[in-house]
């Protein structure tokens, strides 16, 4: 029935289309598919209005026969096609992922398949296993894992935003990107990432639900729901948690570097020349410090940086230790340090002491960086540092 037709366009050039006739309404019908006589009456919206009578008694049971049929036979094919990649996964991971089935009178029914997506091959599983995070690629978690937890630690803002809670307003799933959209609570936010059902960003959100849960010190192995169990977590194993996290190459951070101030009114340091200095004469070789500097001079921070390897974390490890064993690790920094340096700090015996002769010296204070550390250090460093595991190396040593 359709004729082609030309029009012409306001730059001179011509185009053609495709239309019905203009007596298209005239034309005789043609017949129906055969579909339509099992189908029930020829719905109002086509020409004549209903057509055919109701589908009979034996004629919906027939129809309802060959459904039934046709789902067992679905299914058997699932199962099929389930055995076949496990059996030939040979031990490999997979991400399970995707819209759940639905279960319709006693019966299963494969409405909605699950992908495998694996890179080995592609198959469908029932959603009963899209909750388990054990089938998850253990690889692919880890690794958004650490790159979701330096993400939420990246930012001093954001950090307190996470740990206030809703006090600061609502949040967002760093996982979704632009369309992510607000939760009024953590909770609200951890229930989103924990069960979130979109193949393509559901090992993303594990991986930011570990983070989150480690950022607030709850238990990330337990499923969360309603009850809120999943928030309760001994301090001290949260604390591990977080302590395990550290930044890779190693980095000790070290504290109360300022001497004093400058005639021009700025807060003048030790420079990464005397720091190194000091570190040799503690007995401590390989670190390579990197002074911290602000609008109003040295910050009284100073890194030392060690090599990304075994010998580099095990004399970072040493350094840490020997602040720790003096009490000057990062417990007792946290108790004295000041809210800003002045004339006042020099008769702090917690940040300066006097010798014999009467000299004032610093106290330093120093600990290993780990990734609640990162808002602490410069952007440069930041960028560069990724975050891995303190357990994993100590196992390799």
């Amino acid at each position: 029935m359709l004729e082609r037709r030309t029009i012409m366009l306001a730059d001179g050039s011509a185009r053609s289309y495709l239309a019905l006739p203009p007596d298209y309404q005239d034309f005789p019908r043609p017949p129906l598919p055969p579909r339509f006589f099992h189908g029930g009456p020829t719905p109002d919206f086509l020409p004549g209005g209903p057509r055919f009578p109701p589908r009979s008694p034996d004629v919906q049971g027939f129809q309802n026969q060959n459904k039934r049929k046709f789902e067992e036979e679905l299914v058997k094919h699932v199962n099929i096609s389930s055995n076949y990649n496990n059996s030939n996964s040979n031990g490999k991971n997979y991400n399970l992922w995707g819209a759940g089935s639905s279960n319709v009178g006693g019966e299963i029914r494969a409405g909605k398949q699950m992908r495998i997506s694996s890179g080995d091959g592609v198959g469908f599983v029932s959603s009963n296993n899209i909750r388990n995070v054990g089938e998850v690629n253990q690889s692919a978690l880890k690794k958004a894992f650490l790159h979701f937890v330096k993400v939420i630690n990246e930012n001093e803002a954001d950090r307190k935003k996470y740990l206030e809670d809703r006090k600061q307003g609502r949040l967002q799933c760093v996982a979704c990107g632009r369309s992510s959209k607000d939760f009024p609570d953590m909770h609200a936010l951890i229930m989103h990432t924990y069960n979130t059902d979109n193949a393509d960003v559901r090992v993303d959100h594990l991986g930011l639900h570990k983070a989150l849960c480690v950022l607030m010190g709850w238990n990330y192995s337990k499923p969360p729901d309603n009850s809120k169990a999943y928030q309760f977590l001994p301090a001290d194993e949260a604390g591990a948690n977080q302590d395990d996290l550290i930044m890779w190459p190693p980095v000790v951070i070290i504290h109360n570097t300022i001497t004093g101030k400058g005639k021009d009114g700025r807060i003048e340091g030790l420079g990464n020349r005397a720091m190194d200095s000091k570190v040799r004469d503690l007995g401590f070789e390989g670190g390579k410090s990197k002074s911290l500097y602000g609008r109003d001079g040295h910050l009284g921070i100073t890194l030392v940086k060690f090599g990304g390897d075994q010998s580099g974390l095990k004399e970072a490890m040493r350094l840490a230790e020997h602040f720790e064993k003096d009490n000057r690790g990062h417990k007792a920094w946290g108790r004295i340090q000041p809210l800003t340096f002045g004339t006042d700090d020099e008769k702090n015996p917690n940040l300066v002491k006097v010798d014999r002769s009467g000299e004032k010296n610093r106290i330093l204070y120093g600990y290993l960086a780990t990734v609640a550390d990162l808002y602490k250090v410069d952007f440069e460093t930041r960028k560069k540092v990724t975050i891995e595991s303190l357990q994993e190396h100590k196992a390799s040593m």
